[in-house]
This record gives C-alpha cells, structure tokens and sequence, in this order.
C-alpha cells in the first residue's frame, strides 16, 4: 500500500510538471495573428486591400524546424509586402558558437520570406550590439531584402506608388536627427502616402511628423510578461501592443514573436504577427 501511495504522489508530480511544461511551451511557441484594417484617403486607389505583413522582434527563435509553423502562419496571410521592424537575431544567442556570430533561424526565415513578397528591414537594438549588424546586413542584402537604415524608397504598384523610410534604433546613435530626417524625406517626395519602419516606439512624437502617416514599431514584446488584471510586468511605457492615433500618424506596435536571451520567456502574451490591411475610402 505504501509504494502504491508513492507510485500515486509521483505520477501527480509529474503530470503537474507536464501540464505546467506545456502551458509555457503554448505561451511561447503558439503564434496568434492580429489583422487591422487601417483606411485613410490619402492611400492611392491601387493599393486599396494591399496586405502589409509586419514581423518583430524574432530573436532568432525558431517556429518548428526551418521556421515551418511561422511560415504556414505568413503564407496563410498572403501579404504583399513584408516589413520587419527590428531584433531579428538576438544579441545573447548570436556569439553562442565560441563568439561566432550565427543568423541561422533568422536567414532560413528570411530566405523563406523571400519567395512570397517584397521585404524590408530596419536593424533594432540588438543588432546594434557589436558587429552583429555589420555582419547581418549584407547577408540581407544579399538575400535581396531591402535594408532601410536612415532610408526612403517607395513601393510601386500599376502607375501609383506609396513610401517607405526606415530610421535607424538610437542604440547606432542620432545624427542626423531623426525629425529632420524624417522632414527630409517627406519634402523630398511627391507620394501621398508614406509608411515608416522604427523599432522603438518610444519617440512616438519625433514620428509624429506631417506626411508620415502609418509607423511600424515593437521592441517591447507587448510587456513580455503580463498578469491577468494587472497587464504588463516590466514596462509602464503605455503603446506596447495595439494601434494608436496620433495627431498626423498612426502607430502600430507588434507584441513580437520572441524574447530576449536574458529573459527567455512570455507569459500571458503569445507571439504575434501583424496584418494591416491598407484601405483607400
């Protein structure tokens, strides 16, 4: 009878264990997507239903083998351009091999994205720490994604065409400044329509600049960490998650899909991807 009630405690043990393990493996691996329809006049007529597909803050984590469930999540989307804003790799776990800097869970991605629509990239935080960026970025090049560090271009579609700039994260530095840049581009353009890609939203009121109408941010991972009734643990920062009005623009913060090495962990705030779906009215 005693070994039957030993046998019995440890199969509670470890059936509390595996539920336990399975409840943070979901809180971390099972992605969720958040569609916004986003409408503003200014959007040309072509470009009324274009699907803009943001991914950030991946860490390099990786979504099955060669990122296969992320990828049956983005192919489900069928976007027609890709922007990434930030922390594709993550600073802890690229100089894990002996200091070798190691992109491989975020260039199988990356090849992946490729074949299915434009892509655009702006560097984060973390790719601002030691060489990773200088090595990361003509590998991306290379690959045929478009590197937007302190950069404009625009996105054709039949005769119209929208903007897009990318500003690089205040761990590179601030020079020039970013308002003037961000001026800079919009004087010098003649598109209606122009998108912005920064990882930080942080300085919402720098990107809140006349002629920039639609930002793309993430960096804090939606909180992380977040507790039923109480919300984020780790930032009282309030645009975390979600789409925010401004004055001139509209703000779209990604939760992210991964997290930090230091802190390898989410809870109550399951990976996203964002779909804004443009609308001309």
């Amino acid at each position: 009878m005693r070994v039957r009630k030993i046998l019995g405690k440890v199969a509670v043990v470890v059936f509390f264990c595996g539920c336990l393990w399975l409840f943070f493996y979901l809180q971390n691996n099972l992605i969720v997507t958040t569609h916004i329809m986003y409408k503003n006049h200014k959007i040309p007529s072509q470009f009324d239903g274009y699907k803009v597909l943001q991914i950030s803050d991946l860490h390099d984590k990786l979504f099955g083998k060669a990122q296969k469930r992320l990828m049956k999540k983005i192919r489900a989307v069928k976007p027609d351009v890709i922007v990434i804003t930030g922390d594709l790799v993550d600073s802890y776990s690229v100089y894990a091999a002996s200091f070798n800097l190691r992109f491989d869970n975020a260039m199988s991605l990356i090849e992946q994205l490729m074949t299915l629509a434009p892509v655009f990239y702006v560097p984060g935080n973390h790719e601002a720490r030691g060489d990773i960026y200088k090595e990361l970025q003509p590998k991306l090049i290379a690959a045929g994604v478009h590197v937007l560090f302190d950069s404009y271009e625009v996105i054709k579609k039949g005769n119209q065409q929208i903007g897009i700039c990318g500003l690089r994260d205040a761990s590179f530095g601030r020079n020039p400044p970013f308002k003037d840049l961000l001026t800079s581009f919009v004087l010098h353009s003649e598109v209606p329509f122009n998108i912005l890609l920064a990882h930080d939203p942080s300085p919402f009121q720098i990107y809140d600049t006349e002629g920039i109408d639609l930002v793309f941010c993430g960096h804090f991972h939606g909180g992380q960490v977040r507790l039923p009734c109480y919300g984020a643990v780790f930032t009282q920062f309030p645009y975390i998650g979600g789409a925010y009005e401004f004055e001139h623009m509209t703000m779209v913060v990604s939760r992210g899909l991964g997290s930090p090495g230091a802190l390898p962990l989410r809870l109550f705030n399951l990976p996203e991807l964002v779909v804004v779906t443009l609308k001309s009215v």
